[in-house]
């Protein structure tokens, strides 16, 4: 599922239940309803977190959900008439499609999720060091669904090449069971050669990111939000290094 370059936002329905984020639903000129994230809500590295994640997953083959960007009309955010819906301001916002019958991941559904995507999404999650993925039996923060059909849907990656230093989060995260499984040389490289060839995309993918995305503040061309995108690279691209597996 790759990104559609551009939506355009019909009606604001309200504020999602959870979310740090602050997203809200929105329905677009198609009649389809999105999980949206807003400049002034989530902020611009988020937001620059969320696509690229999104679409170099799309390219490791997780289950990521339809997204793109979305436009959002100041006049349709002054008469929607739903409480802070000014969040969705400042620019293009991030649009992920909302999947109506999939529900949160329960700790009791992680063994029947298929153990090859559960290793693809812990090394994908260690790789951009997202440890907004945990889940134990006491309870966590998951961010994954699974649908009726016991499908898994990959989201929420706004915390995402943020802190780039070496993760300490790993032993909590929903799928750390599969580390062993990852210490195979065999398995682990059959998972980062699909990695290593989604990043060779990377100049494709950050041509998608808008320019009200990439500075830290609308009108101004010259100052970069941080992380920059050459340091975001640059932490991903030490895929093949040491370090990454070192204290997992």
């Amino acid at each position: 599922m790759m990104i559609q370059r551009t939506l355009v936002a019909e009606e604001v329905l309200r504020p999602t239940e959870q979310g740090r984020s602050r997203p809200f639903l929105v329905r677009d000129t198609e009649g389809d309803i999105y999980v949206v994230k807003g400049v002034d809500g989530a902020g611009r590295p988020a937001l620059i977190s969320e696509l690229i994640c999104a679409e170099l997953g799309n390219r490791c083959e997780l289950p990521i959900p339809d997204h793109g960007i979305m436009e959002i009309s100041p006049v349709l955010l002054a008469h929607c008439g739903v409480e802070k819906a000014y969040e969705l301001g400042g620019g293009p916002a991030f649009a992920s499609l909302l999947l109506e019958q999939a529900a949160e991941l329960r700790f009791s559904q992680v063994s029947s999720i298929d153990e090859v995507l559960q290793q693809r999404v812990l090394l994908f999650d260690i790789w951009v060091n997202n440890g907004d993925r945990q889940l134990t039996d006491l309870g966590g923060n998951v961010n994954l669904l699974i649908t009726p059909e016991y499908h898994l849907a990959v989201i929420d990656h706004n915390v995402a090449l943020l802190e780039l230093e070496t993760p300490d989060w790993t032993k909590r995260h929903v799928f750390s069971g599969q580390t062993a499984a990852l210490d195979d040389l065999v398995v682990r490289e059959s998972h980062i050669s699909v990695l290593d060839s989604a990043l060779s995309d990377w100049d494709t993918i950050i041509d998608l990111l808008p320019d009200e995305w990439v500075y830290r503040d609308q009108g101004d061309d010259t100052t970069p939000s941080q992380p920059t995108l050459k340091e975001r690279y640059q932490w991903l691209s030490r895929l093949n290094a040491d370090d990454i597996w070192r204290n997992q």
